[in-house]
């Protein structure tokens, strides 16, 4: 059978929804134990990495600031989302959950249970998620100093002789 080279079926083919040549990018939800230092730092560089904002989302935990509560508010927005923060459920394919080491009694319950939870949770496309810990030790805001500022260990502040 001949092709059909009608000016009718050019056009139908010319406006049939082209397939995508490249993979999307994975949804990331960031849950921090600040409410400012950390979200500021992560918008900050999906702004300067021109991350689109439906790809990375970051939020304060709302349940507090212990490490295990970080994580346990990660959990919660994966399985459940937030309506009135528009999330939706089981929307990201890597979830960060940050938090300072500081001297949280919860710290080392917090690791495992980020540890437990990687690849057992799915999402809305029914793949696994990337489940993990970030912890900043001492802390995220001694470590954002390191990350901008040249200091040298052992410096105690005083100008050398």
């Amino acid at each position: 059978m001949a092709r059909d080279h009608s000016p009718k079926e050019r056009q139908r083919r010319q406006l049939e929804r082209k397939q995508a040549r490249r993979a999307g990018y994975d949804r990331i939800l960031i849950v921090s134990e600040g409410s400012k230092t950390e979200p500021n730092y992560f918008r900050e560089i999906r702004t300067a990495d021109r991350l689109h904002t439906a790809n990375v989302e970051v939020r304060p935990s709302a349940l507090g600031t212990a490490p295990i509560l970080v994580v346990q508010y990660a959990r919660e927005l994966c399985e459940n989302g937030d309506r009135h923060r528009n999330i939706q459920r089981r929307a990201f394919e890597q979830i960060y959950a940050v938090f300072d080491r500081d001297g949280h009694g919860s710290y080392f319950d917090a690791l495992n249970e980020a540890a437990s939870l990687d690849g057992k949770l799915r999402n809305d496309n029914k793949q696994t998620v990337i489940f993990r810990a970030i912890a900043s030790i001492p802390n995220f805001e001694l470590w954002l100093l390191l990350h901008y500022e040249d200091i040298q260990g052992g410096h105690s502040g005083a100008d050398p002789p």
